[in-house]
């Protein structure tokens, strides 16, 4: 035992550098706003596990095989490291399991963006200094005799056991960060390549689509769905700058839901919610029921999708798989463009597919930040110190408020681009039209914090508040006098399937009239943001506003 301490001791270096990669993390958790105190002494505790076993094995092994293993571990750490660690110094949260596998789905232009607003010298030196000590430490390790086996053979398998079971047990890994990373990483392919089979192959299967309240007058349903979009930052929501002042001519004739929540704070999860019977408590819906565009591809409608938000046939989302199942596709992102390059794609498809039932799906980067890549030039039109519209709160400083006149300038911008989508319906005379908009998710916009952005770490009720705005043909209202339009139901997105079929008239066997917001036998349910109860996130925030 007096020379297993004894090499322990020459082997300073060493437990530092393992110090580094393995408890840096745990010992600066006690700033993450997301974790509880035994959350953090649970990380702790299995990291410092994860620390002994290996340090303790390294006696064991020679030094150059040393230098490999720690080698290895860096490159494997180092990236996962870099990322919890940014986002723990600026946005003062430990990614859970739902961000990090959107991280492995965010295109590259959103990653830029998203890196540009929240870049900040202090962040960039603190990730090189992250990466480059753990280098130097390996460089400089000296020499050891390792140990033999057969001498501390109890301690040798003991920590072999001790780093399988924290490797092998997902309650135990969740707790080492990359670790979680790269499991999370296989997972997500695993289920995706799983999904995308799935799905694939039941399209040759039959699935029975009935349509109520038929007539020979041809149906366009248009479904627009925003990005990023604060509610409370729409004058047709009651915000004090006039952002809607198109909609707002619309009057009676657009119907505004006031209590309307998403299923997340994140596009891809919400998109996965709202195109599919996915459920929380039943994620197997996702594959065994079918989704928005194959119920309406069996109904005979016309399926497009338009969208400025980047898609692939290639699957390189988990949500992609949902959207290719249109029959006709439009992938504007390539151009690089504001919203308003969706309106004469709409116009071309409406003039080309007369006479036929349609659905639309028109998916809008939105309001996404960098906010002032969202809005052509002539849309810069807020300036708080001029109007004065911009409450000052003692979270809210100049960098603040500038920000808020940007976001609200694309919130401005946002409504040419959907008054234009309903006056391009409005022509179509001869057909039953609707359209729905909502946002995906919502925006934090420094209310109730010095913070402006979506993170389910530390979500709000502005994140997950979204609007929901109804439009429907005179004709299309008076032949639908069986929905119900009530605005103040309590609804969440995750239903919009239900929903959309009511509006349509579909009828299927996994239809559920208590999920449709128009439907008479509407039920109000508990809702959740991720796995967290809304009306608790709402408690929570209430005392900070």
């Amino acid at each position: 035992m007096n020379e297993l301490l004894k090499t322990l001791k020459q082997k300073k270096l060493q437990c530092f550098f393992l110090f580094y990669i393995l408890l840096l993390l745990p010992i600066l958790s006690p700033i993450a706003q997301n974790l509880t105190f035994l959350d953090k002494v649970g990380i702790f505790v299995v990291c410092g596990l994860l620390f002994t076993a290996i340090l303790l094995l390294s006696l064991f092994i020679s030094s150059r095989a040393e230098k490999i293993i720690y080698s290895v571990l860096l490159t494997i750490s180092i990236i996962p490291g870099a990322i919890f660690l940014a986002y723990l110094l600026f946005a003062h949260v430990l990614l859970e399991q739902n961000s990090v596998t959107s991280l492995f789905e965010t295109n590259p232009d959103e990653s830029k963006e998203f890196v540009a607003y929240y870049l900040s010298i202090w962040v960039i030196v603190g990730v090189l200094i992250y990466a480059a000590i753990p280098i130097v430490m390996i460089s400089t390790m000296k020499s050891f005799r390792p140990l033999e086996i057969k001498k501390y053979k109890a301690i040798f398998i003991t920590n072999i056991i001790v780093i399988i079971a924290i490797i092998g047990f997902n309650e135990l890994s969740r707790s080492v960060y990359f670790i979680n990373f790269y499991k999370t990483f296989i997972n997500y392919k695993i289920r995706t390549a799983y999904e995308i089979k799935t799905i694939n192959e039941r399209q040759e299967k039959e699935y029975k689509i009935e349509t109520i309240n038929q007539d020979s007058i041809p149906k366009t349903i248009v479904v627009v769905i925003g990005e990023s979009l604060n509610k409370h930052h729409m004058s047709l929501y009651g915000y004090q700058r006039k952002t809607n002042p198109l909609l707002s001519q619309l009057g009676d004739s657009i119907i505004v839901y006031n209590d309307v929540v998403s299923p997340h704070v994140h596009t891809i999860p919400v998109m996965r919610s709202v195109l599919s019977m996915n459920e929380l408590n039943n994620p197997e819906f996702f594959v065994e029921k079918p989704s928005l565009y194959e119920l309406f591809n069996r109904a005979g409608y016309e399926t497009f999708l338009i969208s400025n938000q980047a898609f692939s046939e290639e699957y390189n989302s988990s949500y992609d798989i949902l959207l290719t199942l249109a029959k006709k596709k439009y992938n504007l992102s390539v151009f690089k463009q504001n919203d308003d390059i969706c309106i004469p794609v709409l116009e071309k498809v409406l003039k080309e597919s007369q006479n036929k039932n349609r659905l639309i799906i028109i998916h809008l980067i939105g309001n996404h930040m960098a906010y002032e890549f969202r809005y052509p030039k002539e849309y810069i039109s807020f300036n708080h110190k001029k109007d004065n519209l911009v409450d000052s709160l003692p979270f809210r400083n100049e960098k603040a408020k500038r920000t808020i006149d940007k976001y609200d300038n694309s919130v401005l911008f946002n409504d040419f681009v959907i008054k234009s989508f309903i006056q391009e319906l409005k022509k179509l005379e001869d057909e039953h039209t609707a359209m729905i908009y909502f946002s995906d998710h919502g925006e934090e916009m420094y209310d109730y914090r010095e913070f402006a952005g979506h993170a389910y770490e530390k979500v709000s009720p502005t994140m997950c508040e979204v609007p929901f705005i109804l439009w429907m043909s005179p004709s299309y209202k008076s032949s639908r006098q069986d929905l119900i339009f009530d605005t103040g139901r309590p609804y969440s997105t995750s239903d919009l399937v239900y929903s959309i079929s009511d509006l349509a008239g579909l009828y299927y066997n996994d239809y559920d009239d208590s999920k449709s917001l128009f439907s008479p036998k509407f039920t109000v349910k508990d809702r959740y943001v991720g796995e967290k109860d809304y009306n608790k996130i709402k408690e929570e925030f209430s005392t900070k506003e």
